[in-house]
């Protein structure tokens, strides 16, 4: 009797199991939304209406809509995405690419060669309308033809070797749908229009300067996202944006968490501090077409009185690494070796004397061979405080030196447009600015090629600073159609020039880390250079399971809520087992003992 009462208690309780299961799956398939703050807003994500008000995540948001062949940028061999495969010719002027099967647009339409074929052609002829992503198209490399082989097919041809394709632009150009966009010819005028994409949210609400509503779509080829509604406030001030997150009106925030706000959030157990892996930087920039900054002794003087060290301890409380004269992140594949800043005021002020900066005014600052003082202002965004507070303290390490810096805060827009060259020519009106930069511009293997090639047809560095040195030029345009060693070679000499002649000067790499509500979603993961807010943390191959947070490609770190999803069916699983084991070792005690009393 007690037998079948233990086999009938086993059976209860693998019965409850069962029946709890659906409703622990079911609590995990509820809707979700995740409410993040984003730093600025970008039109409607489309590769030529993009502001760069949300950088460095511009990027990031498009590619939440929009995709590429490859993923990501950031990888030597990056993921088949879009493209199943590239293959390219023998003298890497061709590549045949063949496309992922059953990819459909967000309105239903196929997805095939002819929209990829489409896209090169239209990025092509609208180059001034995208520079951000058509510039791997029309400039580097450069594009000349494409053929469709077969609806999964497609040939693309460059005028020159390009053995970066999958890198630059595979895994970087977001691809058009060729129904949407042929018959656009200003694709500029297009940005109250909602996006179609083949990306794994929609958009579905567009609210200038204040938010946008993303839904999953359902129909993803890579699995419909963990989450089914994203609502993207637009927070330009920190302060703001990270008191939202304070009190659970957002549950992320996309920017680095302010080094001053660090040990305030880990103790708030409501709030998970995430290390990320996102290579990003902030540097000075000079206005090298403007006298007398641009002589490089004095760009080189100021580098060298600028302690970047003390800027990371002061102003980011340790968390980055000091900026490097060689430009790059040190994490980029195409950074040099070494290249540390080199910081040593005495050196700067007998340089200066030499170069004929010898004379002082009443208030100790130099003057110019022509007169004019060393005294300079730096444009900084209204929105970085952190920023502002790098001027004032290199203010102070200069002024030993006899030069004079001034921080002018401007709101982002009117900071643009002070960079712009005049319409009648002639340099920009500014002395020097600060900006960040997004992983694109230290894993780009042209990076160096697009920021600092003198003006002219090809680059942007008109754009940038305006520097110019004719075999810095012959550098990296060689560098552009070398294979991987010999462009490291190439670019290692490149970056020895610019830290000589400073065109720009890194003042920091900060820290990936970013800040969250578990409890409102905590599969993100650390995408790597990438941070944690891209795609693949919402996609079920990639995110962690719940409980086990960002972590590099892995997830690693510990959260206190156990979350749902995955992690309930595992706890399904194990239940079940406990009292199949147990219902099965009833069984085997049945059999002993009908075995002995025979």
């Amino acid at each position: 009797m007690k037998r079948r009462i233990g086999v009938a208690v086993c059976m209860a309780l693998l019965a409850g199991v069962v029946a709890l299961a659906p409703g622990i799956r079911a609590s995990s398939q509820e809707s979700t939304t995740l409410r993040i703050a984003i730093k600025g807003y970008e039109n409607n994500l489309t590769p030529f209406t993009i502001t760069f008000g949300a950088l460095p995540a511009t990027n990031d948001l498009v590619h939440l809509v929009n995709d590429s062949l490859f993923w990501s940028q950031v990888r030597s061999e990056p993921e088949p995405w879009l493209a199943e495969s590239a293959e390219p010719s023998e003298d890497g002027r061709v590549w045949t690419v063949r496309l992922r099967d059953g990819v459909v647009w967000h309105d239903g339409t196929p997805f095939t060669a002819e929209d990829v074929k489409f896209s090169f052609d239209y990025y092509e002829a609208q180059a001034s309308s995208a520079g951000r992503y058509a510039h791997h198209v029309s400039d580097i490399p450069d594009y000349a033809s494409s053929e469709v082989v077969d609806p999964l097919t497609v040939r693309l041809t460059f005028n020159e070797p390009s053995p970066q394709f999958k890198s630059m632009p595979g895994a970087d150009l977001p691809i058009l749908a060729k129904h949407v966009w042929e018959g656009v010819e200003d694709p500029k005028s297009t940005s109250d229009r909602m996006p179609v994409g083949t990306g794994p949210f929609k958009v579905t609400e567009m609210v200038a300067d204040q938010r946008y509503v993303l839904e999953a779509n359902d129909d993803y080829f890579k699995g419909r996202p963990l989450v089914d509604r994203l609502e993207l406030a637009v927070i330009p001030e920190p302060a703001a944006a990270f008191a939202a997150l304070r009190t659970g009106d957002v549950d992320m925030v996309e920017r680095i968490v302010p080094p001053e706000l660090l040990d305030q959030f880990r103790a708030d157990p409501a709030i998970t501090v995430a290390e990320g892996t996102r290579i990003e930087s902030n540097q000075l920039y000079f206005n090298a077409r403007k006298a007398p900054l641009d002589d490089p002794r004095l760009r080189k003087a100021m580098s060298l009185g600028i302690d970047v060290g003390a800027l990371v301890d002061t102003v980011l409380l340790g968390n980055g690494r000091p900026g490097r004269d060689t430009f790059l992140h040190p994490d980029s594949p195409w950074a040099v070796s070494g290249g540390e800043h080199d910081f040593d005021p005495e050196r700067a002020n007998t340089s200066l004397d030499e170069a004929g900066y010898d004379q002082r005014d009443g208030d100790g600052v130099r003057l110019a061979p022509d007169g004019s003082r060393l005294d300079f202002s730096v444009l900084v965004s209204s929105f970085e405080p952190l920023d502002i507070r790098a001027v004032q303290l290199m203010a102070e390490q200069l002024a030993p030196i006899g030069v004079k810096l001034t921080a002018e805060p401007l709101e982002p827009t009117a900071l643009r447009s002070r960079r712009q060259a005049p319409e009648g020519g002639g340099p920009p009106p500014y002395d020097l600015y600060i900006s960040g930069l997004e992983a694109h511009a230290h894993v780009d293997p042209d990076a160096l090629y697009y920021f600092f090639h003198s003006p002219g047809s090809r680059g942007f560095g008109g754009a940038i600073t305006g520097y110019a040195n004719p075999d810095y030029d012959a550098l990296v345009e060689r560098a552009v159609t070398a294979d991987t060693a010999e462009r490291k070679a190439l670019d290692a000499q490149a970056q020895t020039i610019l830290a000589e002649e400073v065109p720009a000067q890194v003042l920091w790499y900060p820290d990936g880390l970013y800040a969250y509500r578990p409890g409102a979603y905590d599969r993100w993961l650390s995408d790597l250079g990438q941070g944690i807010f891209t795609k693949r943390s919402f996609l079920t191959d990639y995110a962690p399971q719940p409980g086990r947070g960002p972590g590099g490609e892995q997830a690693a770190a510990a959260s206190d809520d156990g979350g749902g999803g995955a992690g309930g069916t595992v706890l399904v699983v194990v239940l079940a087992l406990v009292v199949v084991g147990a219902l099965a070792a009833v069984v085997a005690r049945r059999r002993r003992t009908a075995s002995d009393e025979a």
